[in-house]
């Protein structure tokens, strides 16, 4: 049997027994909206209708609009023009215009990577800037959220009139779905806000006993809950979200208040992701599938490490495609990351040392997933990637290999001629439930 599996924009190809593949879970097919443009603006136009833009948006008035970074696919080059011109035609100018960066904790975007991202002839035609998540001087607290996380964010977002933000809807790890919300925060906040909202993963996932948060959402997910509070806090005025196929191109757009534009995207999105593997394997071989989540070892990872504790059996092994195109992290504090890696401590001590802020909940809760697997599960993970070595991996108690066909080759010799294998070329993109756990859980509430 022979598939091909995503590696940045190209594709590996996988030659497996057929009769030991249980089975390759791909999200459904969904079309591509006909005239993605004019839906794109009807959804905006709308979203202003509804939000009351009208009512703040005058000549004079300061805007900010919030962006994804580098990681993430949205189209903001196709968003932030509608955006812009709608802010015109109300009688806001250019330079009382800014475009936010969301970087979160992420290392800064360089002007070519803001140029993809937003377009050339906005990059030229507007002030782009960075989030400072570090600079105590570009806060502005703006209140507190119930959950005890202080709200501080970006002054040229806490000063404007007008507050708009963008975002991409795809199974998250830690917030359930991204999108929403997080465009707030992590997006613009504070290091002490964004450690103070993800500090709270792993005492939920010690409680729900797994390795992530993917799909789950409020109340048990009360990361998501309180970012969403936060983001309210702020005053987002409006979102826009888009639904992507496997293609990354738009389905649908979904603008409006942060919360319900948030859900109507996900309710779209959640039959085209859901995959349900009948049983548990020996071999998952993912392919991260998704170019933005590439960029690392720990973008790409929480997507794929994320939701494994579904679909691999205890002791199993799980072939990682990932490009790593930027190493081990993307942000810029990766060499903090990696010693964290390289130590590798216990779920149990992750979540200590999180709620002492030893360590950032940035960090811990993409830790947490690589841990789960390998000291609770004991698994054993394999990245394919030319761009980090096979000392480097191994130093962070990783596999390497260089081509997928390898790692498949090695995991069989590893578990014998009879082991089980499932493939899912577009991981990043999927939200893996298990139909047998389904069952069995079922069974429990109706004895109940």
């Amino acid at each position: 049997m022979e598939v091909t599996i995503p590696y940045g924009s190209q594709a590996q190809p996988l030659i497996v027994p057929a009769g030991q593949v249980v089975g390759t879970y791909l999200p459904e097919k969904l079309p591509a909206a006909p005239n993605p443009e004019a839906r794109l603006r009807q959804s905006i136009e709308l979203g202003i209708q509804r939000c009351g833009i009208d009512d703040k948006a005058k000549p004079g008035a300061k805007a900010c609009i919030v962006v994804t970074d580098r990681t993430r696919t949205t189209p903001n080059r196709f968003i932030v023009p509608v955006l812009l011109e709608e802010l015109n035609a109300r009688g806001i100018a250019d330079e009382d215009i800014t475009i936010l960066i969301g970087l979160g904790m992420h290392a800064r975007d360089n002007p070519r990577a803001i140029a993809d991202n937003v377009g050339q002839a906005v990059a030229e035609r507007v002030e782009v800037l960075n989030h400072e998540p570090d600079n105590a001087e570009a806060m502005i607290r703006l209140g507190e959220t119930s959950f005890g996380t202080p709200v501080e964010v970006h002054e040229r977002y806490a000063e404007a009139d007008v507050r708009l933000g963008t975002g991409n809807v795809n199974p998250c790890m830690l917030a359930g779905w991204s999108g929403g919300g997080k465009i707030v925060l992590p997006g613009v906040a504070s290091r002490r806000s964004i450690y103070e909202n993800h500090k709270r993963f792993t005492r939920t996932l010690a409680e729900l006993r797994c390795g992530s948060l993917m799909g789950v959402m409020p109340p048990q997910n009360i990361i998501r809950a309180d970012l969403e509070e936060a983001a309210t806090i702020s005053g987002l005025d409006m979102l826009v979200n888009t639904a992507l196929n496997a293609e990354r191109k738009i389905v649908d757009v979904y603008s409006g208040a942060h919360v319900a534009a948030h859900r109507a995207a996900v309710e779209r999105m959640r039959p085209y992701v859901e995959v349900r593997p009948s049983e548990t394997v020996d071999i998952m071989v993912a392919g991260v599938g998704e170019v933005g989540f590439e960029v690392s070892l720990f973008q790409g990872g929480s997507r794929v490490c994320g939701g494994v504790d579904r679909y691999l059996k205890d002791g199993g092994t799980l072939v990682m495609v990932n490009e790593c195109r930027e190493g081990i992290y993307e942000g810029f504090e990766h060499r903090e990351f990696r010693e964290w890696m390289r130590q590798m401590p216990t779920p149990a001590r992750l979540a200590e040392l999180t709620e002492q802020m030893e360590i950032g909940g940035e960090k811990s809760c993409v830790l947490y997933t690589f841990s789960w697997l390998i000291h609770e599960r004991g698994c054993r993970i394999v990245i394919v990637t030319e761009n980090m070595t096979a000392e480097e991996l191994e130093e962070v108690h990783l596999g390497h290999a260089c081509t997928v066909q390898n790692a498949v080759d090695e995991a069989l010799s590893r578990h014998g001629p009879n082991a089980s294998i499932a493939i899912m070329p577009y991981a990043g993109l999927v939200l893996p439930v298990l139909a047998k756990r389904e069952t069995q859980e079922q069974v429990r509430a109706n004895d109940t």
